[in-house]
């Protein structure tokens, strides 16, 4: 029969997804189709961890620059007003005197360090290292959101093909019905056939509901991803996907984990906090060292126990300086040691780190290897099973036409062919998708 079960099954999983896109119905195809790249644009734009991640390169960025400038020389302006009572010293005189004075003060201060224990570079060094981090961190967090919104497109595609499906075996029960009441009035079956047909009905009606509703849930879970306002129906973009897993597609662990560290980015920040940690090590041991500097100061005062005015006070008591200074720690409570110890445990945890991080990339992409494979041989074996259960199916359809079985042995026959249309296009979706994911870690894009 043209019009069975198993073939709109075969032209619906084998012809590719463009039967699923015209089957969708006419109030989808006037929306906008969604397509993968276009998800990943979208969550990458709306995503808040992405956002505070972004926060964290800006802040690095910001840090960065800050120290850079810590070579550049400080200046710096003060001014002094101060009215006396009683006796004091005019500084600008040098009486004293017992009456009221009003007095000015004002300074223009540089200094430029010429050497701090290399405390200024190592800083330097360090919030390099710092951005590096952020950087890397931002990748790893853009990687997760490709990876679970390819993971809820996938589940929006699933879901409309199990939906898909359960819609044409529905219409493909109707049609039987209709054949199994003409039967009956001729004589071939009893009421008893039709009654269990029409049980099947209901319960494939049972299926479409539960298909409908799982659609939907993922068409939510998607849009939340997407940072979308929820919508009754978002239409997505099939993809093609390969009909199964070939010999070429194998990999190695070796080969697998060899790709996985050469370009993850968790591995990449994990190596750069080490980094940090040594410089911010030798920052701290900058305060062991002496520092010099070099400093000039341009000073005046004016003061109303002098008779001249305020611009001619300012000239004539105008003061420059220009001197180095020295500071050589000698003792300060053992503070300085104490941070050089805390700093060295802070070099050891990045260390301990990097090898945490490390191991948990390696059991991730030798998981990633294992499921692939495992998904790959129930992939295939699924599709043996399904097509021992369509040959089945076929035979008992035409016995059951004949007259040669009843309608609840034919019931049995189909049941077990819809579970195995069932598994396998839950399967060819799971290993399709672990095969993205494996390929990801190699540093391969998504292909969907």
């Amino acid at each position: 029969m043209k019009n069975s079960f198993c073939c709109w099954w075969k032209s619906t999983c084998w012809a590719g997804p463009m039967v699923l896109v015209l089957s969708l119905g006419a109030s989808t195809q006037a929306q906008q189709r969604w397509t993968l790249p276009q998800c990943l644009a979208q969550a990458q734009q709306h995503s808040l961890e992405l956002q505070l991640a972004q926060v964290a390169q800006r802040k690095s960025a910001a840090q960065l620059t800050g120290a850079r400038r810590l070579f550049l020389p400080t200046i710096e302006a003060r001014v002094r007003s101060a009215s006396n009572w009683g006796f004091l010293v005019d500084p600008s005189t040098n009486e004293l005197s017992n009456r009221f004075n009003f007095g000015n003060q004002a300074a223009l201060n540089l200094s430029l360090n010429l050497f701090d224990g290399f405390a200024t570079t190592n800083q330097l060094k360090l919030r390099r290292q710092q951005l590096a981090a952020a950087d890397y961190d931002y990748q790893a967090r853009a990687n997760q959101v490709q990876l679970e919104v390819a993971a809820a497109f996938l589940q929006v595609l699933l879901a409309q093909e199990h939906l898909l499906n359960s819609r044409q075996r529905a219409a493909a029960l109707a049609r039987q019905e209709q054949k199994v009441k003409a039967q009956i009035a001729r004589g071939t079956l009893s009421k008893r056939d039709l009654l269990a047909v029409q049980s099947q009905v209901a319960a494939e009606g049972l299926l479409t509901v539960g298909a409908e509703n799982s659609a939907e849930r993922a068409r939510f879970d998607l849009q939340q991803l997407l940072g979308l306002p929820a919508q009754p129906e978002l239409a997505v973009q099939p993809v093609p996907l390969a009909a199964g897993p070939t010999a070429a597609e194998a990999v190695s662990l070796a080969e697998a984990l060899t790709a996985a560290a050469a370009w993850l980015p968790e591995l990449r920040a994990a190596q750069t906090r080490i980094e940090a940690a040594g410089y911010a090590r030798q920052l701290v041991r900058a305060s062991y060292r002496p520092a010099l500097a070099l400093t000039g100061q341009v000073a005046t005062r004016t003061s109303n126990y002098e008779d001249q005015r305020f611009g001619l006070q300012a000239r004539d008591n105008l003061n420059r300086q220009l001197g180095v200074s020295l500071l050589i720690p000698l003792f300060n409570q053992l503070q300085l040691r104490t941070a050089d110890h805390v700093a060295r445990l802070e070099e050891l945890a990045a260390q301990l780190s990097y090898q945490q991080v490390a191991r948990a990339v390696q059991g991730r992409v030798g998981a990633a290897l294992l499921e692939c494979r495992a998904a790959a041989r129930r992939y295939q074996a699924l599709q043996l099973q399904y097509q021992a259960a369509e040959a089945e199916y076929r035979y008992a359809e035409k016995v059951f036409e004949l007259g040669g079985t009843d309608a609840v042995a034919f019931g049995v026959t189909r049941s077990r062919l819809v579970g195995a249309q069932s598994e396998l296009v839950q399967a060819k979706y799971d290993w399709w998708f672990k095969q993205q994911i494996l390929a990801f870690y190699q540093g391969k894009p998504l292909a969907l």
